[in-house]
């Protein structure tokens, strides 16, 4: 199918050139996303978006250029508003928190054994060190579920996210934990 053909297959919304659109632009469109956004997840929100807004506005596409540049930038524009997004958002993380938690669980414990609250003390370096290299929409959704407990509906709206997208981040960032906290569950 040759770009005519493809274009004019895109405007009659046929399936099978949305197929081919996709199988021949995606890895240049995926390049093209990752140039601006480290986050793999967001990276493949804003190529569907990409490809979203390819299908739904190619009636607007002039054909004096290639399909391809103007491809190139609609995606380009995704990827900048999804920075944007990032940029507005605050994230509720505050160190403080886990700084009052150790002191706490110190205040709490202090019959217990110095081989378990050795281990506590890692455990806690290690969460605060887990949370530090996570990305922040997923440090965001972390923290505003499990310590701030605000809803899954409530985050997907404030982060710009489908529900699913928000619990699929969270079970990630609950085994990630796990994972990393696992070799010092066991002495404490």
């Amino acid at each position: 199918m040759n770009e005519k053909q493809l274009i004019e297959g895109l405007e009659a919304k046929n399936p099978a050139a949305l197929a081919v659109l996709y199988k021949e632009y995606n890895g240049r469109v995926t390049a093209v996303v990752r140039k601006f956004i480290r986050d793999e997840w967001d990276v493949e929100e804003v190529v569907q978006d990409t490809f979203w807004t390819v299908h739904r506005k190619i009636h607007l596409f002039r054909r004096d250029s290639q399909l391809w540049s103007w491809m190139y930038r609609i995606a380009v524009n995704a990827a900048k508003m999804k920075l944007r997004k990032y940029k507005r958002r605050p994230i509720p993380f505050d160190d403080e928190i886990l700084s009052a938690m150790q002191s706490e669980e110190s205040a709490m414990r202090v019959d217990d054994r110095p081989d378990r609250r050795l281990a506590e003390k890692q455990m806690l370096t290690q969460f605060e060190q887990f949370l530090d290299e996570c990305d922040e929409i997923n440090r965001d959704v972390y923290v505003s579920m499990e310590m701030d407990g605000a809803s899954k509906e409530e985050i997907a709206e404030r982060l710009d996210l489908t529900v699913p997208a928000v619990k699929t981040r969270l079970h990630r960032m609950r085994k990630g934990l796990r994972e990393r906290l696992e070799p010092f569950a066991e002495a404490a």
